[in-house]
């Protein structure tokens, strides 16, 4: 009787194991295919114009730079935070600007 406990304690174990390494292997797996699927899609940026990279908040340099990253890196979280950090930027000086400038309106009332 202790041998069929042993056994079967063995077997739960063994499947338990194999479980979990076949669940890792799995998720590992769906990690890797998203990276590459998000590298082939950061690739396509460089069919863009460098006026529809500016669009997004992006340059050709800083395509390029995220693509020469190593392979194991995905490089559309670096042009998130590039294109992220451009919006901030250019919201700040877009902000400065119009706190330094007189605004007239281009159509005045009809004056009687």
């Amino acid at each position: 009787m202790t041998t069929t406990l042993a056994s079967t304690t063995y077997a739960v174990a063994f499947v338990s194991t194999f479980t979990s390494l076949v669940r890792a292997a799995i998720e590992r797996t769906g990690f890797v295919a998203k990276i590459m699927v998000n590298r082939w899609m950061a690739k396509q940026l460089c069919d863009f114009t460098d006026h529809e990279l500016a669009d997004i908040g992006l340059s050709r340099f800083d395509v390029r730079e995220a693509l020469d990253g190593p392979l194991y890196a995905d490089p559309s979280l670096r042009l998130a935070a590039v294109a992220h950090g451009n919006s901030v930027t250019m919201n700040r000086v877009v902000v400065r600007r119009a706190e330094s400038v007189d605004f007239t309106p281009l159509v005045r009332g009809r004056e009687e």
